[in-house]
C-alpha cells in the first residue's frame, strides 16, 4: 500500500520545544520509503514522523521486498529506505543482501525486531547506514537516526568523490607526485615520476630520492625545513635523470603522519622548458639591445665621416669646374674617387646593418628599364675604358621597356655585380645579358646575368662568396672592398622574392645570375616627370646649416647652377625661423642636427605658423643615412629628404620639383 502525508499530518507543520507552529520554509523535500509487512508498525513510523522534528517530507510504503524494489527503481532518488528484514518474499540478512545487490548506493537503515544489537552491527557490516529496534526508539530517536545516516551517506558519498578525483589527479597529473619516509626512500609515485626520472616504474621503489638530486647536501636542510614547517614548503633544484641529463624542476613537499608512519608527500614540477624559454628571451632581449646599440653607433659613425665627406666631395666637385693644368686635373680626381670608395664602404656597411636589422624597405613604381641599364653603362664606362675592357649589353627585345618594381634596389645590385665584375678583371670583356623566363598576365620573370673574364672563384669558396666581409685574396694582388657587396645584393634579391648563384673557373672569369618577378607597366604621360628648372630661374632658398665647410659647399654648388638664386643663410634652428617669420622663401634646405634648435624642432615650429608660410617645402639635408628606412623626416614635417655627401644634380632635381609642386598649388 502507499500512504501520503501530503492529505494527513506528513507535510505542513513542525512543532518545536515549546509545541510553537513554525511554518516550513525548506525547499528541500525528504523522500522516505518504508518496507514493512506490518500495519501496526508502518503506523508507528507514521507517527513517529509526525512527531519528529523533521523537515517536510513524503513517505511511501511498501509492504513486501519485490514492490520495495520495484518503487526504488522507478523513483531512485529516496534519501532514505526503511528496511524490515522480516517479509513475506524474503527474510533475514537476505532481505538487505537483495537490496544492496539490486541497489548499491541506496541509503538503508534496517528495523530488526529483535533487541540483539549484534544483529543491527551485522547489518551495517553488510551496508546498512544504522539500524534501529523496533519498540526501543521514539521519535528524537528516530529523527537523529534518519539524519545521522542521510549525512553519513553524503559524506562518504563525498570522500568516494575525493578518492576518485584524487586518483585521477595521481595517475594523470604531469607533476611527479611522491611519498617517501624521513630518510628519502620511495613509498608511493606515480607514472609521472617515472617519466620524469627515466626509472621503469617498477624499479623506483625502494630508490632514495635524494640520488636524484645534483645537489648532495639538498635533502638534509630540504627535510628540516619541512619538519619545521606547518606548511606545505618549495625549492628549486637541478635533478638528474637516469640517463645523465639534467632537468631544472621545484619540489613542493609537506609532512606526512597516518598511524606508525611519518614521512613526506609532494610534488615535482619540471620548469626545464619553461626556464629555457626565460632564458631565450632574456637572451633575445640582450641581443634587441646590443642590435640596438650596435644601429646607434653605425648610425652615429656614419654621420661623423659623411659630414667630413660631404666637404671634401663637394669641395671636389667645385675644384673640377675650375680651370686647372692636368696635373692638378689628375690629384683632385683622385681626391674625389678616394672618397667614393670610402663613401661606398659607409654605404656597404650601414646597408648590411639594415639588412640585418631588418629595417630594409622596398618601393615598387613604374621605371624604364633601358634607361636604367643605360645609366648603369654610362657610370660604369670610364672605369671599363681605364683598363681596356669590351663592354656589351644584350636585352631581350620581348621584355617590356616599362616595369613596376624598385628600381633603386635593382640598379644596386647590378651596379654591385658589375662594379666586381670590373674589378676582378684585367683583361676581356664585361657582358651584362636580360632574359625573360616567362610572363604571365603582365607579371615577367626576368633573369639578368653579368659575365666576366677575370680571375675566377675557387670551387672552396663558392659557397661562402656571399656571407659578409667575404673577400677573394690572390697572392698576386690585394681587392680593395669590404665584402658586403654580394651579401648585399642576395638579400634585396631574396627578401623580393628571387634568388642569385654562381657559375666560375678560376683563371677564366664568373657568370653570376639572379632573377626577380616584375610587373609590366605603362609608359608615363607626356609631362608627367617633373623637369629640372631653367638654370636663370629666379627663387628665394633659405639654407640652414651649422657647419662651415658645409655651408660654402651647398653655397658655391647652387650658385654655380642657378646664378639668380637669393640664398640666405642660417647658422641653427632658431634663426632658420626667425628668417621665415621676416622673409619668403620658395625652399628650405634644412639640416637637422644643429645648435640651439635642431632642424626637427625647426620644422615643427615653421609647420604651426598661421600663413603660406608653414606650407614651404623643406627638404632635410642629413648625413644620417637610415633617414630613409625610418622616414623620420616625414614626422619633422619635412617633405623630402637629401642625403650627404650629396649628388649636385639630385639636388637640383629636388629643389625643381618642390618649387614646380609650390607654384601649383
Amino acid at each position: 500500500m502507499v500512504s501520503r502525508a501530503a492529505d494527513s499530518n506528513f507535510i505542513g507543520e513542525l512543532k518545536n520545544n515549546n509545541n510553537k507552529e513554525l511554518e516550513v520554509t525548506s525547499d528541500k523535500l525528504l523522500k522516505i520509503l518504508l518496507i514493512e509487512d506490518n500495519p501496526a508498525d508502518a503506523k508507528m513510523v507514521q507517527l513517529l514522523l509526525v512527531d519528529s522534528d523533521l523537515e517536510q517530507h513524503t513517505l511511501t510504503v511498501q509492504n513486501t521486498l519485490t514492490t520495495g524494489l520495484e518503487e526504488i527503481k522507478n523513483n531512485d532518488d529516496f534519501d532514505v529506505v526503511l528496511l524490515d528484514l522480516s517479509l513475506p518474499d524474503s527474510n533475514g540478512f537476505d532481505t538487505l543482501k537483495k537490496l544492496i545487490s539490486a541497489h548499491p548506493n541506496t541509503n538503508v537503515i534496517v528495523l530488526t525486531g529483535h533487541s540483539d544489537k549484534q544483529l543491527g552491527l551485522e547489518a551495517v557490516k553488510l551496508g546498512a547506514q544504522d539500524f534501529l529496534v523496533k519498540g526501543s526508539y521514539n521519535s528524537e530517536l528516530f529523527s537523529k537516526t534518519i539524519r545521522f545516516a542521510i549525512e553519513r551517506k553524503k559524506i562518504k558519498e563525498n570522500l568516494e568523490e575525493a578518492q576518485l578525483r584524487y586518483q585521477n589527479i595521481f595517475t594523470n597529473s604531469k607533476d611527479a607526485i611522491y611519498v617517501c619516509d624521513l630518510e628519502g626512500k620511495l613509498i608511493n609515485y606515480n607514472k609521472a615520476t617515472s617519466n620524469l626520472t627515466g626509472y621503469d616504474k617498477e624499479n623506483l621503489l625502494g630508490i632514495n630520492i635524494t640520488s636524484f638530486f645534483e645537489d648532495a647536501e639538498f635533502w638534509d636542510s630540504f627535510l628540516n625545513r619541512i619538519l619545521q614547517s606547518n606548511i606545505v614548503v618549495e625549492e628549486e633544484i637541478n635533478l638528474v635523470c637516469k640517463d645523465g641529463s639534467i632537468r631544472n624542476c621545484i619540489i613542493y613537499a609537506g609532512k606526512l603522519s597516518y598511524g606508525n608512519f611519518s614521512g613526506v608527500n609532494g610534488f615535482i614540477t619540471d620548469i626545464t622548458e619553461r626556464k629555457q624559454a626565460e632564458k631565450l628571451r632574456e637572451d633575445r632581449k640582450i641581443a634587441e639591445k646590443t642590435n640596438k646599440l650596435k644601429e646607434q653607433f653605425i648610425a652615429s659613425i656614419s654621420h661623423e665621416m659623411r659630414t667630413p665627406m660631404n666637404a671634401i666631395l663637394g669641395m671636389s666637385n667645385l675644384v673640377l669646374q675650375t680651370k686647372m693644368n692636368q696635373e692638378q686635373f689628375n690629384y683632385i680626381s683622385s681626391i674625389k674617387n678616394s672618397s667614393e670608395l670610402l663613401l661606398g664602404i659607409v654605404n656597404d656597411i650601414l646597408q648590411i646593418s639594415s639588412i640585418q636589422n631588418g629595417k630594409i624597405k622596398f618601393e615598387y613604381d613604374v621605371f624604364d628599364l633601358h634607361d636604367l641599364l643605360a645609366n648603369l653603362i654610362s657610370v660604369m664606362q670610364y672605369k671599363v675604358f681605364e683598363k681596356n675592357l669590351e663592354f656589351t649589353l644584350e636585352v631581350n627585345p620581348t621584355i617590356p621597356r616599362y616595369l613596376i618594381g624598385d628600381k633603386l634596389r635593382l640598379n644596386q645590385i647590378l651596379y654591385n655585380l658589375v662594379g666586381n665584375a670590373i674589378k676582378f678583371t684585367d683583361e676581356g670583356h664585361i657582358r651584362i645579358k636580360v632574359e625573360e623566363l616567362n610572363d604571365s598576365n603582365g607579371t615577367w620573370h626576368i633573369q639578368f646575368m653579368v659575365e666576366d673574364t677575370g680571375i675566377g672563384i675557387p670551387g672552396d669558396k663558392i659557397g661562402v662568396i656571399f656571407e659578409t666581409f667575404t673577400r677573394i685574396r690572390t697572392k698576386e694582388r690585394i681587392y680593395e672592398g669590404t665584402g658586403l657587396g654580394l651579401s648585399i645584393s642576395k638579400n634585396l634579391i631574396e627578401y623580393q622574392g628571387g634568388k642569385i648563384w654562381v657559375e666560375s673557373t678560376v683563371g677564366e672569369g664568373s657568370r653570376f645570375y639572379f632573377d626577380l618577378i616584375f610587373e609590366e607597366g605603362q609608359e608615363p604621360e607626356a609631362g608627367s616627370v617633373l623637369e629640372t628648372l631653367d638654370p636663370m630661374t629666379s627663387f628665394n632658398l633659405l639654407l640652414a646649416e651649422d657647419h662651415p665647410i658645409n655651408r660654402v659647399v651647398a653655397t658655391q654648388t647652387l650658385k654655380k647652377h642657378f646664378p639668380n638664386l637669393n640664398l640666405t643663410i642660417a647658422v641653427n634652428g632658431q634663426e632658420a625661423v626667425e628668417k621665415v617669420e621676416e622673409m619668403d622663401f620658395d625652399i628650405i634646405l634644412m639640416d637637422i642636427q644643429m645648435p640651439i634648435m635642431d632642424g626637427a624642432e625647426a620644422s615643427k615650429t615653421i609647420r604651426k605658423m598661421d600663413s603660406e608660410k608653414s606650407k614651404i617645402p623643406i627638404l632635410a639635408m642629413t648625413a644620417h643615412a637610415n633617414i630613409k628606412e625610418d622616414e623620420r623626416y616625414k614626422d619633422y614635417g619635412m617633405n623630402d629628404y637629401v642625403l650627404k655627401p650629396f649628388e649636385p644634380e639630385q639636388l637640383f632635381h629636388k629643389i625643381s620639383k618642390y618649387i614646380r609642386l609650390k607654384k601649383t598649388l
